[in-house]
């Protein structure tokens, strides 16, 4: 199986479970998530209305998937997500911090 496809499918599978496991802490506010294989982008968006004042449209957490890595540009998630991707299938080398890549490192994961 191309790894690609196989990454893909893990982190929509997490992120779907994860999306449904997100506790709401107010009724009018649920977590979606948003897959898309064809861009490579990950994202569980929290979506809904504060208190009934105020539109909430926030990234909970955004990955992307470049050149066979995970790269986690946000993770706002209480225990983070980056365990349960391993435990998925996804080796622990195969996941980078957007924030951690130095410039050179940046250059060469194309994005």
């Amino acid at each position: 199986m191309d790894q690609t496809v196989s990454y893909i499918d893990i982190l929509t599978r997490v992120m779907r479970e994860e999306a449904k496991l997100q506790p709401s802490v107010q009724p009018r506010l649920k977590v979606v998530s948003s897959c898309d294989s064809e861009t490579g982008q990950f994202l569980l968006i929290v979506i809904g209305w504060d208190n009934r004042k105020h539109r909430m449209h926030n990234i909970l957490f955004h990955a992307q998937l470049v050149d066979g890595k995970v790269i986690i540009e946000t993770d706002m998630t209480e225990e983070g997500l980056t365990s349960s991707l391993i435990e998925a299938g996804i080796p622990e080398e195969d996941i980078l911090s957007g924030s951690a890549l130095t410039k050179l490192e940046a250059e060469t994961v194309a994005v």
